[in-house]
């Protein structure tokens, strides 16, 4: 096994239990004390673990980490099939928004084919992706950052959204219902998304199955705040309800 698979399992069984201990990776990676020693400690120079008498445990920055990584690899498959379905509404020139959800970070992957195209956006891991890509000129909101859920928030973020005006808006929501509209898990989140779909012309909600009909704990926009819902799968008899609303929407198991 490599070093980035010795990687993944001492990084995994930090996720799982906390601690990783010497013994478990030499077993399970079929790797001297030697190499499980210096491992531990390229990736504790990474920040992402402390070293302890007998193995690692799980450093704050790892806390963080994973936090993001968790829920970004939940419904990972259908998040990426939204993503995919969504991308063919962008086109060349465009001005977009981006929010910071871990389903419409997906998008970013599919944006490398274009050749002028302007992305605002507050999410550090769309940055990462985009950054190399010189035909996309990507405007980082400023802001304080939130190590968890890696997207910059607060009143200087705010306020440079109102300088920017998009043609269009890809965001998220913990969900979505026909009776309460759009939900964030907190205010920050709810701010800035609301804010990034007020200064668009077309809104694009990303939002997997399990989040429809469903209510998170801070309501933030009415339904008719969206012009898209983009999802894996809805009931067809619900499907009508929400296009009766003026919401085109757009199931990727019909996108083969």
């Amino acid at each position: 096994m490599d070093f980035e698979g010795r990687k993944r399992f001492i990084l995994n069984r930090l996720e799982e239990s906390g601690t990783v201990l010497i013994q478990e990776i030499t077993d399970n990676c079929a790797i001297s004390d030697v190499t499980a020693r210096r491992d531990l400690a390229t990736i504790e120079s990474q920040g992402l673990l402390s070293r302890i008498h007998g193995g690692a445990v799980k450093s704050r920055t790892a806390d963080s980490m994973f936090s993001y990584d968790k829920k970004a690899l939940h419904n990972k498959d259908q998040k990426m099939m939204i993503a995919k379905a969504a991308a063919p509404f962008i086109e060349e020139r465009d001005s977009i928004y981006i929010d910071c959800g871990t389903t419409v970070y997906h998008l970013s992957k599919y944006l490398s084919q274009f050749g002028n195209l302007r992305v605002i956006t507050n999410s550090l891991p769309v940055v990462s992706e985009l950054i190399f890509h010189t035909g996309i000129r990507v405007y980082l909101l400023g802001g304080e950052l939130d190590n968890k859920r890696r997207a910059m928030y607060g009143p200087m973020s705010e306020n440079m959204i109102r300088y920017y005006r998009a043609r269009k808006a890809f965001i998220g929501a913990g969900g979505v219902s026909l009776t309460d509209g759009l939900s964030a898990g907190n205010e920050k989140e709810a701010s800035i998304t609301r804010m990034m779909a007020q200064a668009a012309d077309m809104v694009y909600l990303l939002c997997d199955s399990s989040k429809i009909e469903k209510n998170a704990f801070v309501h933030f926009a009415p339904l008719e705040m969206i012009d898209y819902l983009v999802t894996d799968q809805m009931d067809p008899e619900l499907m009508a309800a929400y296009e009766k609303q003026n919401i085109k929407v757009i199931i990727t198991e019909n996108n083969n």
